[in-house]
């Protein structure tokens, strides 16, 4: 069982655990978030994952269609797409995931609260590169077999860490890829500097993407010097879609 969570994180964990799969043939062809990533360095870029979201539990609002805000994206040359498919709290849709999905030759992030084999398997049906999991939600085996089961499609697991606690139980996992938060999901506040503090402690091996609260390209040089290899960037780019051009 998922860890004994409160509040909102309760909630959408619970409803997690009762979503039905949605199980059939995949339609894309798989693309490395990884070597995305490493490739907007290597062109001297900052390799942003571009989140689309309507909506988020800190009240964050904003509609846009997905469809144009994918193709933006694309074109603008984010290194990846981070897509909520979590309905509750973020108005996400696994329709609206795999409609992107059909549409932009990018990674994908299937971004949720990813807590049951159900969910892995709709990620891949439905076109996902990659899959988030969150340390604060799952217990340590938990983490280890979604993390391994994740890898058995072929797909790359992000795992989320917000504090040193859990940097070191990504780390024990073998995590490739760590995302670190900025946002606290308990009070919803939001720190740069914690994220730029533990991303001089992250594994050198393992890529890095700063997660919440960038707002200006200043953040992301700043974030980039720590140790940063990829940023992902919500709300700046939903509410200003163009910003994109200063930020990469």
């Amino acid at each position: 069982m998922p860890k004994e969570l409160n509040g909102w994180l309760a909630e959408v964990v619970k409803a997690a655990k009762k979503r039905k799969a949605v199980i059939k043939d995949r339609e894309r062809n798989l693309y490395d978030i990884k070597h995305s990533i490493l490739k907007k360095k290597e062109e001297k870029l900052n390799p942003i994952i571009a989140e689309f979201k309507r909506s988020s539990p800190s009240g964050f609002r904003q509609d846009r269609d997905p469809l144009e805000y994918a193709k933006l994206m694309e074109r603008f040359g984010a290194a990846a797409l981070s897509i909520l498919t979590e309905p509750l709290y973020f108005s996400g849709s696994y329709e609206t995931f795999e409609a992107i999905s059909r549409n932009v030759k990018l990674p994908l992030l299937f971004k949720d609260f990813v807590v049951t084999e159900a969910q892995v398997d709709t990620a891949y049906s439905i076109g996902a590169d990659a899959v988030l999991l969150i340390v604060k939600i799952l217990e340590y085996d938990e983490l280890c077999f979604l993390y391994d089961y994740i890898k058995s499609y072929g797909m790359v697991p992000l795992v989320e860490v917000e504090n040193e606690k859990d940097l070191n139980v990504a780390n024990e996992c073998c995590a490739e890829m760590i995302g670190i938060n900025a946002r606290d999901l308990n009070s919803l506040t939001v720190n740069v500097d914690r994220v730029a503090e533990l991303l001089k402690i992250a594994p050198v091996k393992s890529i890095k993407v700063a997660e919440s609260g960038i707002q200006e390209r200043s953040q992301i040089i700043r974030l980039r010097e720590s140790g940063a290899d990829a940023f992902l960037i919500g709300t700046a780019l939903m509410k200003y879609p163009e910003k994109i051009k200063l930020f990469i």
